[in-house]
């Protein structure tokens, strides 16, 4: 029984630090997003003119755009895991409670 127990512990810390990476990797993704919104806007702000010269490259849009690309993987990525303990977590502690 105390195996179970000891099972249910350690899942336990996974899960909560599989939690707070998922938090950490969730304000990554935001922040990231903020600041591509923030460099598309600036974009569209620009003179008509202006955007018909300007090239892609020119702008920060493929270093931001790879940024969010990583946020948004790092971030699916934790998520799943979490969730995954999660539902792990609840079905040790469900056959344990089955058991007492």
């Amino acid at each position: 029984m105390s195996s179970m127990s000891d099972k249910i512990q350690k899942l336990q810390q996974a899960t909560d630090e599989a939690k707070n990476n998922m938090m950490k990797s969730k304000a990554s993704f935001d922040d990231s997003l903020r600041r591509l919104n923030a460099a598309k806007e600036a974009l569209r702000a620009m003179d008509q003119e202006d955007q018909e010269r300007i090239q892609v490259n020119d702008t920060k849009l493929p270093e931001l755009l790879d940024l969010h690309r990583m946020a948004t993987e790092e971030y699916q990525d934790s998520k799943c895991r979490y969730e995954t303990n999660l539902r792990y977590l609840s079905l040790l502690k469900e056959k344990l409670n089955q058991k007492v």
